[in-house]
C-alpha cells in the first residue's frame, strides 16, 4: 500500500505532493493545480527569485464555489515593470559573464509578475522558494523543472512586502526590495529578514517637510490611497511638519478600488479648500480616477507634490499634462547603466513568442497579434480586431517605458539588489574553514545555500557598483538621497523631468536640502504660489488664534496701546514701556 505524506523541498507543503511506496526508495511527485508558466526561468549554482508587479487593479470576479475559478484579469498592463524584470536578467547575466566576482558559481533567476495583489503575491513567493517539479506523475522528487531560489528580489509594494515576509520571514528567506518605502519595515522584530536599496520613506518625508517649509507653505492638503505606505507616510508627515508649524488643510485616505461616490468625496474636498498645495502619497495607477474627476469638477488650481512612488512617473502625462505641469517631487537617485538600452530593445517577434510577458507587451505595444494569441483574455475583447503582428515592428519605431533608459531608478534599485546577494555570494565563497562566522567557525554552504546565511552575509554586505558606494544601516536600509524633479512642458509637448535641486541625509541639517529655485516651471504663475490659511499680519498689527482653528489660521488685529510690532508675521509681543 502506499503511504501518501507532504515533502518538504523547503518547507512549505503547499505546492506538490509526494507518494512513497514501500518497494520504491525514492519518492514520486505529483504536481497539484495548473502550471503556471508565466514566469522568466533560466538555472544556475543559486537560483535568484524576482517579484515584480507586472499587472495591477484586478478585475472583480464573482466565484459560485459550484465550478473552478477563473484566471485573475488585470486592468493594466506595467511596461514599467517588465523594464525591471529584464533588468534584474540583465544584471544576473552581467555578473556571470565577470571573473572577479562570483568566477566559479553560476546565477540562474526564477521571476514572476505579483500582480500588485497580496494572495497573488504571497502564492507566488512560495513558487519561487519551493521551486517547481515537472508537471504529472511518476517523476522523481529530486528531478525540478524549476530550482527553489534562497532569496527573492522584490516586491515594489510596501503593503505586499509586509504579506510576503510574515510568510517568509519566520525562515529567515531574505526578501530585497527595490521600491517599498515604508519606514514600518525597517522594524526588525517584525521583519527581520527584510533589506533593501530603496530609501526609508522616514528621509522622504524630513524631505518633503523641508521642501514645503522653503516655500513657507503652511496650509496643505494631504491625501494619500488607503494603503499602509500612505498611512505610515502621512503620520510621520503630520509629525514632522509640526515642527516647523505646518498645517494640515485637511487629511484623506481614498480607497485602493476607487469608487465614483469615493472620488467625487475626495474632490469636493479639494475644491471647497483654501489650500492652493497639495501632497499625495500614492501609485500612479491610483490617480487616473482623481485626476479624472479633478478635471470634470474643472479642480485645476492645484499645484501637486508627489511622492517618490510616482515622482517620475510618465504614464500620467499624457492624459493629464495640463493639471500636473509644474508638479515637484523627491524622487530616489538615478544612473545610468551601460548597455541596458540595448539589451531591452534586443527583441523581436521570434524572441517574445517564447515568453508570455514579452508576448503581451509585444501585442500592447503594436497593437497586433501573435500566433496563438490570448489576446481577447488578456487585452479585452477590442483586441479581437487588431491585426496580425507582420513581423517588422520594432521597438526602434516607438517609444514605450519599457526600452526609456533616461531614467532609470527604481531600475537601478533593482540592479543594487542583484549585485547585493553577488557580493554577499562571494563574501561566503572566500571563506577559510575554521575562521568562518557561524558555530565552530564553519563558512557558508553554498551548495545549496541556506537562506538564513546568506542573510548574514547580506546585512554585512557593502560594495562599489557604478561609481557609488553602496551600505546599508542596522535596519538593513540604505543611505538615503534623493533629487528634486519639476515637470516641465517640452517644445514637442512631452514631459520633460528636470532635476532642480537635492535631498542628501548624510549632510549637516541646514545643508541637507538644495534647490534652485530659478530653474523651477511653475502649474500656473512665474513665482511658487502661495498655500496661507491666513496672510501674514502687517507691521502694526499682531496674530490673534481663531478659536478651535490650527496655529496657521489666525485673525490680524491691530496693537494694543503700548504694545509695538515693526514687522510682518508676529504672533505678540508682551507689553513694553515706551521711554520718550
Amino acid at each position: 500500500m502506499a503511504r501518501l505524506y507532504v515533502t518538504l523541498l523547503t518547507f512549505w507543503p503547499l505546492l506538490y505532493i509526494g507518494v512513497q511506496s514501500q518497494s520504491k526508495s525514492k519518492d514520486t511527485c505529483i504536481y497539484q493545480g495548473d502550471e503556471d508558466t508565466y514566469s522568466f526561468y533560466e538555472g544556475g549554482d543559486v537560483v535568484l527569485g524576482g517579484i515584480f508587479p507586472l499587472h495591477s487593479s484586478t478585475i472583480p470576479l464573482v466565484s459560485t464555489f459550484m465550478t473552478k475559478p477563473k484566471l485573475i484579469k488585470y486592468k493594466f498592463f506595467t511596461p514599467r515593470a517588465l523594464r525591471w524584470m529584464q533588468t534584474m536578467i540583465f544584471a544576473v547575466r552581467e555578473i556571470n559573464q565577470r571573473q572577479d566576482l562570483l568566477p566559479n558559481v553560476s546565477l540562474g533567476y526564477h521571476i514572476r509578475d505579483s500582480g500588485d495583489d497580496i494572495p497573488v503575491s504571497v502564492k507566488r513567493s512560495l513558487l519561487l522558494v519551493n521551486g517547481q517539479p515537472e508537471k504529472g506523475s511518476g517523476q522523481s522528487c529530486e528531478d525540478i523543472q524549476k530550482q527553489p531560489s534562497p532569496v527573492i528580489v522584490g516586491e515594489a509594494s510596501s503593503g505586499v512586502s509586509m504579506a510576503v515576509l510574515r510568510t517568509l520571514g519566520s525562515f529567515k528567506i531574505p526578501l530585497v526590495s527595490y521600491f517599498a518605502s515604508c519606514s514600518c519595515l525597517s522594524n526588525k522584530k517584525d521583519f527581520p529578514a527584510f533589506m533593501r536599496t530603496m530609501p526609508s520613506d522616514l528621509f522622504q518625508i524630513k524631505a518633503l517637510v523641508k521642501l514645503v517649509h522653503y516655500f513657507q507653505w503652511t496650509w496643505v492638503g494631504v491625501i494619500g490611497v488607503d494603503t499602509d505606505y500612505a498611512r505610515f507616510a502621512i503620520q510621520l508627515f503630520l509629525k514632522e511638519s509640526e515642527r516647523f508649524n505646518i498645517c494640515p488643510a485637511y487629511v484623506h485616505l481614498y480607497p485602493v478600488a476607487l469608487t465614483q461616490d469615493a472620488v467625487e468625496e475626495l474632490v469636493n474636498i479639494l475644491k471647497s479648500s483654501s489650500a492652493t498645495v497639495i501632497i499625495n502619497f500614492s501609485v500612479d495607477s491610483y490617480l487616473h480616477g482623481v485626476l479624472k474627476e479633478c478635471r470634470r469638477q474643472n479642480v485645476t488650481h492645484l499645484q501637486w507634490i508627489a511622492s517618490e512612488a510616482w515622482a517620475t512617473s510618465k504614464v500620467l502625462w499624457d492624459d493629464f499634462g495640463d493639471l500636473l505641469k509644474g508638479t515637484l517631487g523627491f524622487a530616489i537617485r538615478r544612473a545610468d547603466i551601460p548597455h541596458l538600452g540595448n539589451y531591452l530593445r534586443r527583441v523581436s517577434v521570434s524572441v517574445v513568442q517564447t515568453s508570455n510577458f514579452l508576448s503581451e507587451f509585444w501585442e500592447e505595444t503594436f497593437h497586433c497579434r501573435l500566433n496563438g494569441s490570448v489576446t481577447p483574455h488578456v487585452h479585452g475583447e477590442e483586441a479581437q480586431n487588431w491585426p496580425p503582428c507582420n513581423g517588422s515592428e520594432s521597438l526602434d519605431d516607438v517609444y514605450t517605458l519599457y526600452s526609456d533608459v533616461s531614467q532609470l531608478r527604481v531600475s537601478y534599485n533593482v540592479y543594487k539588489a542583484v549585485y547585493l546577494i553577488a557580493h554577499a555570494l562571494h563574501d561566503m565563497s572566500k571563506c577559510e574553514p575554521g575562521k568562518g562566522p557561524f558555530q565552530n567557525g564553519t563558512c557558508g554552504s553554498l551548495y545549496p545555500v541556506l537562506s538564513w546565511q546568506l542573510l548574514y552575509y547580506m546585512k554585512r554586505t557593502h560594495f562599489t557598483t557604478l561609481g557609488d558606494e553602496v551600505r546599508f544601516d542596522d535596519n538593513g536600509d540604505p543611505i538615503a538621497s534623493y533629487d528634486l524633479m519639476n515637470w516641465q512642458r517640452g517644445s514637442d509637448g512631452s514631459l520633460q523631468l528636470v532635476r532642480v535641486g537635492f535631498y542628501d541625509a548624510s549632510l549637516e541639517d541646514n545643508k541637507d536640502l538644495v534647490i534652485n529655485e530659478p530653474v523651477i516651471m511653475w502649474h500656473r504663475r512665474e513665482k511658487a504660489p502661495e498655500s496661507l490659511c491666513s496672510q501674514s499680519c502687517l507691521p502694526g498689527s499682531r496674530k490673534a488664534r481663531k478659536k478651535g482653528k490650527p496655529v496657521c489660521c489666525f485673525d490680524c488685529i491691530p496693537c494694543a496701546e503700548g504694545e509695538i510690532s515693526n514687522q510682518t508675521g508676529v504672533i505678540l509681543m508682551a507689553p513694553q514701556l515706551m521711554v520718550f
